[in-house]
């Protein structure tokens, strides 16, 4: 077993264990399977027979594992059977605080190109021509008004891919640039992305799959704009495609066209509708084995993992951020041992990291969600949803509460 992923038998170990920033890999010892196996749902859904390569928006919570699920699917057996798998997050190859649909497209067909490179494979000799003059006419058309571009750009296709797509990180002039040129000729590149797709098809004897993660990470507005403004676009590509996407969108009107094809991975209720002190326990024992896969059970008192896990929201990522602080507040103290003490404090950081974002009329929902556990007026509450304020269950329907670290900042 990897070092970092042994149990810990000491708060610092623990502190590490419960990084909430890094998805884990595939068959990774940390992993606690929902009893519902949501991911299973869009598992069938892709191996099933489709007259057209279908498009998947996979939604949930931040935090609630959406990038562990999508590596398990990627090295998942029957997947594999039957499709080239390209998995990747777009936040480690664009600006997701910048990001247009134009640089959605282009990173997808720069990591289908450099994914089956890496294999050691090489498309067809006609292809890889069609693709370089391609390449030449849009570095020639970035040189007209960036002289520099050329000069930095690799020799050959997989060398111009990695550059572009490195400027689409730093640099907002260049990036904004090749946008504007690309934009206007867009079937051409939705085109070399769907001769790529055919040629990997047919060396392979698989359909193609790529698993975008990441795209829950730019703000709503962006969202909007990508899914909704350019759907048509990023849905053009002739391959399997799974987005994630933010769980905020599904919240507005304009977005009942996608909705039938949204896979939603839910977050871990802790209680009932109406009835906060109804304890769920299964709940609660799916998160004790999210804590304790992590760290052993003697370095926190059984009060205060419990309050962990309620102030943790029933949210993966929550409950890390929860257990880490926790750990250090204790391993400040000089103690062994998480107590109650460490875990209200972190509670105090993440309610002020939420007061920070609040507004005085967001006060006014939260109390009133807290209150009915009802979503109104969807359009009020995107934002709230976006920054985990407010967060969204299941049971044989859909409902709501704010999250638990709020509950004492509405006075309630």
């Amino acid at each position: 077993m990897p070092e970092e992923f042994i149990v810990a038998d000491n708060l610092d170990k623990a502190w590490s264990n419960f990084d909430p920033i890094y998805p884990l890999p595939a068959d990774c010892p940390f992993y606690v399977e929902r009893e519902d196996k949501p991911l299973n749902k869009l598992k069938r859904a892709l191996l099933r027979e489709h007259r057209q390569p279908p498009k998947y928006f996979f939604s949930g919570h931040r935090g609630c594992g959406k990038s562990t699920e999508l590596n398990i699917l990627a090295a998942d057996n029957e997947i594999n059977q039957k499709f080239f798998v390209i998995k990747y997050s777009v936040k480690d190859v664009c600006d997701v605080n910048n990001l247009s649909y134009i640089d959605v497209l282009f990173s997808l067909g720069a990591q289908l190109f450099i994914g089956y490179s890496d294999t050691g494979k090489e498309l067809r000799p006609e292809l890889i021509k069609a693709l370089e003059d391609w390449k030449n006419n849009v570095v020639e058309q970035v040189r007209e008004e960036i002289d520099s571009f050329e000069g930095s750009i690799e020799a050959g296709l997989k060398g111009f891919f990695i550059s572009v797509l490195g400027k689409f990180r730093s640099e907002d002039n260049t990036t904004k640039t090749i946008r504007t040129k690309i934009e206007p000729r867009l079937s051409e590149l939705i085109e070399q992305i769907n001769l790529i797709v055919a040629d990997i098809e047919g060396k392979e004897k698989k359909k193609v799959l790529i698993l975008i993660d990441d795209m829950d990470k730019p703000n709503l507005d962006q969202a909007k704009k990508i899914f909704y403004d350019y759907n048509t676009a990023i849905t053009q590509p002739s391959c399997s495609i799974v987005f994630t996407v933010p769980i905020s969108i599904f919240f507005s009107q304009e977005f009942t066209a996608i909705r039938e094809t949204r896979f939603f991975i839910p977050n871990v209720k802790l209680h009932y509708k109406d009835d906060k002190n109804r304890k769920s326990e299964k709940g609660f024992k799916l998160m004790s084995s999210f804590i304790f896969l992590r760290m052993k059970e003697d370095l926190i008192e059984p009060d205060a993992c419990e309050y962990a896990i309620k102030m943790g929201a029933g949210v993966f990522r929550e409950t890390a951020r929860i257990m880490q602080i926790s750990a250090d507040n204790a391993i400040a103290k000089e103690r062994s041992r998480i107590i109650k003490e460490d875990v209200v404090r972190a509670e105090s950081e993440i309610r002020s990291d939420f007061k920070r974002m609040l507004s005085s009329k967001d006060y006014d929902i939260l109390k009133r969600v807290c209150k009915n556990n009802e979503m109104y007026g969807i359009e009020e509450i995107g934002h709230l949803l976006h920054n985990l304020s407010i967060l969204e269950y299941m049971n044989d329907e859909t409902w709501c509460d704010i999250h638990p670290t709020l509950e004492k900042l509405i006075n309630l």
